[in-house]
This record gives structure tokens, C-alpha cells and sequence, in this order.
């Protein structure tokens, strides 16, 4: 009884590995084909698509091309000739191409156009909500933006109105917060079809983590749900907070602030990044460089180029024009390799390129897959949700 046990659950562990190896795949391109590569090295999709991330317009239609997106929730949209299908997570075509345009599945449901007209289909290709609208965005938080005439409104799931097209502009809901734009100005609602927020502004942006970036006639800032300010609208540009601080401008320099509204470094940077792995990659004159959360220097400027820590590792490029990859102190990883071109790590694993082609590395940097690939992009978790 133990034995059978034991190896029910062995191959249970096993079956679960692989199915999570296959959740990962990336966008490669091979002989002028772009398909989706498995971290073993194996197709999910083989290379057949032209484009990546393009849709054909009447000016292509003499030049019948294809392409391929992006996965969300386990499908990737396709494009057959200008015509729109979607691939499952298993490497096959869940829905053929029959749609004259078609989005990213979100909340399992799909925006495509038929005859001029969008509506949404669930992940077999039926219609749940037929094509009526002018134009359509994703669904968050069961709702979705809709497009009738010039105004903008929401439907539910079941394509009934929560707000009927009264909006100049609208964004999909996150958090339970959509931007919308009225009379030029812009406010918030919530799920229940209520303003949020009373006031206006000039520009807003999608909330994250509770808070949402907005644009008055000062400047730039942060505001809570609630309305309040967290940082005060003073600025040329400010971006979201990311491990408790946020980069923002002043006239020709950039800072940080923190969750007060305090600004923290007594140095003014030329260009500076978002905080990642407890270090943001600042430009002090030509020269990029590493500061850490006491806003010290973690490695003074000395770089043409630089990208994101990562799990302790960044890639950076020197004045001779080759990339490479170190640790916190600056100094070189993977026995001092240098590459044509390299990219920040993502789930675990950097494409870079060397003069063979482009291929991935992993953390200890062994090859998971050698440079071969005319060109490439990062691995994504084709089951996510696109941010």
C-alpha cells in the first residue's frame, strides 16, 4: 500500500513538473519565421508567422502577411492573411482564423470584430456577446469598456450596461477604479458605476497597489483611493512607486520620493530608474551607475549602458561596446563573457546575443538554449494575465 502510494504520488510530482515546464514560452524567430519556443528547446509553436505584435491594415491587404501576439490566459492571438484566430496552451489552434480583428483574453473573454462590429467570445470561439459595438477593450474586474458612436460606456459579462456610452475616453477597470474622460477632464468610477473620486484631472492613470498617477495644472502626482494626495502634483513627470520609492522630474533632474511625499537624495540625477531588487540604476553626467534604498552609491557611474538587478545580477555595457553581467559590487559575472547585446532576466533566464544569434542563459550562466535565433523576446508565463 505504501509503494503504491508512494508512486502515485511520484508520478503525480512528475506530471506537475512538466505541466509547469510548459506554462513558459518565448518568441523566437528563425529563418525569417517567428514561432514559440519551450525551455527544453522544443516548439509549442512552430516558426510560420512573418510579424510579431503587428495587425494588418487595408494598406497591407495587396501583401497577405501573418503575425502572432503575445499569450494571455493561455491563448495567442494569430492573424492568417488578415484574418484572426487564436493558438491554446498546448501549441494548437483553439479557434480558427475568423475574426477581421481580435485582443487578448482577459477574464476569459476576447473582444474580435466581424463585419466592422466587436463583441466578445469565450476561449471555445462563441459569441457571448455579439458584435455590436464600434470598438471594445479588455474586461477587468467583470467589466469592460465599450465603444458606441464616439461615446464610451460598460457592459458586464453578460454584455448588460453598467454605464451607458457617456465618456469621451475610457480605460479598463483595475483594482476596481477605471479612469474615464468627461468634458476633458478625468475622474474615476468604481465597479458599481458611482464616481470614486470627486475631483478632476487633467490626465489619470490606472491604480496600482492602491495608488494611481495624475496629471493637474501644477504638475504630476499620486493620489490614494480616496483622493488624497501622496505625493503632490509638483512634478514634470512621476512614475509608480516600485519597493517603496518613486522616481520622479524636476526641470532637467530626477529624484526619488518616498511613501510620505519626501524627497530622499541630496543628489540630482540626471536620468534615473525605478527601484528593483534594492537598487535603481541612476545617470550622473554620461555615466550610468547603481544607488541603493539609503540612496548610497551601490557602484558609482561607470557605464555606457545598464539594465535592472535582478535576483543580484544586472547586465551592463562598457565603454568598448560589449555587454556583460555583474553582481552588487560591480564585479563580472560568468567568467567575464561579454555579448553583442543582452537583456535583464526574466523568470529566471537573460537572451543574449552573441555573433551567432540570440539565445538564453540561465542564472549561473550555463546556456539554456544557445544562440541561435535571428532575434528573440523574453520567456512569459502563457497562462498570466497581460499586465
Amino acid at each position: 500500500m505504501n509503494t503504491q502510494k508512494y508512486f502515485f504520488h511520484t508520478v503525480i510530482f512528475i506530471l506537475l513538473h512538466f505541466a509547469l515546464q510548459a506554462q513558459e514560452a518565448a518568441l523566437v524567430q528563425t529563418r525569417d519565421k517567428w514561432g514559440y519556443i519551450r525551455k527544453d528547446s522544443t516548439w509549442l509553436i512552430v516558426p510560420q508567422f512573418e510579424n510579431i505584435e503587428m495587425k494588418i491594415t487595408t494598406f497591407e491587404a495587396v501583401t497577405p502577411r501573418s503575425s502572432i501576439g503575445s499569450y494571455s490566459e493561455g491563448m495567442v492571438r494569430y492573424s492568417d492573411r488578415g484574418i484572426w484566430g487564436y493558438y491554446n496552451d498546448s501549441g494548437k489552434v483553439g479557434i480558427p482564423a475568423k475574426f477581421d480583428d481580435a485582443g487578448d483574453f482577459s477574464d476569459s473573454l476576447a473582444a474580435v470584430m466581424k463585419i466592422n462590429k466587436w463583441g466578445y467570445i469565450n476561449k471555445k470561439g462563441e459569441w457571448v456577446i455579439q458584435p455590436q459595438f464600434s470598438d471594445a477593450g479588455n474586461f477587468g474586474c467583470g467589466f469592460a469598456p465599450v465603444k458606441v458612436g464616439k461615446r464610451w460606456g460598460y457592459i458586464d459579462k453578460s454584455g448588460k450596461w453598467l454605464i451607458e456610452p457617456t465618456f469621451e475616453d475610457a480605460f479598463r477597470f483595475k483594482e476596481n477604479y477605471a479612469a474615464v474622460k468627461e468634458d476633458r477632464d478625468w475622474r474615476y468610477i468604481t465597479t458599481r458605476g458611482t464616481f470614486a473620486i470627486q475631483q478632476s484631472f487633467e490626465l489619470a492613470f490606472n491604480f496600482r497597489n492602491g495608488l494611481a498617477r495624475v496629471r493637474t495644472e501644477t504638475g504630476f502626482g499620486i493620489i490614494d483611493t480616496l483622493g488624497h494626495f501622496v505625493i503632490q502634483p509638483l512634478f514634470l513627470a512621476v512614475a509608480q512607486f516600485s519597493e517603496s520609492f518613486a522616481r520622479v522630474r524636476m526641470d532637467l533632474y530626477c529624484n526619488y520620493v518616498n511613501m510620505n511625499g519626501k524627497m530622499l537624495s541630496k543628489t540630482k540625477y540626471r536620468y534615473a530608474e525605478s527601484f528593483s531588487d534594492g537598487a535603481a540604476r541612476v545617470r550622473e553626467d554620461e555615466l550610468w551607475g547603481y544607488i541603493d534604498t539609503t540612496m548610497e552609491w551601490l557602484i558609482k557611474p561607470r557605464f555606457d549602458e545598464t539594465g535592472d538587478f535582478v535576483n543580484g545580477i544586472a547586465r551592463v555595457r562598457s565603454p568598448e561596446l560589449k555587454w556583460y553581467f555583474i553582481n552588487k559590487k560591480g564585479e563580472p559575472l560568468f567568467n567575464k563573457q561579454l555579448f553583442v547585446k543582452a537583456e535583464d532576466f526574466n523568470l529566471g533566464i537573460a537572451r543574449v546575443r552573441t555573433k551567432d544569434g540570440w539565445g538564453y542563459m540561465k542564472e549561473n550562466g550555463e546556456w539554456l538554449i544557445r544562440p541561435i535565433f535571428e532575434n528573440s523576446r523574453d520567456f512569459q508565463d502563457i497562462s498570466a494575465t497581460l499586465k
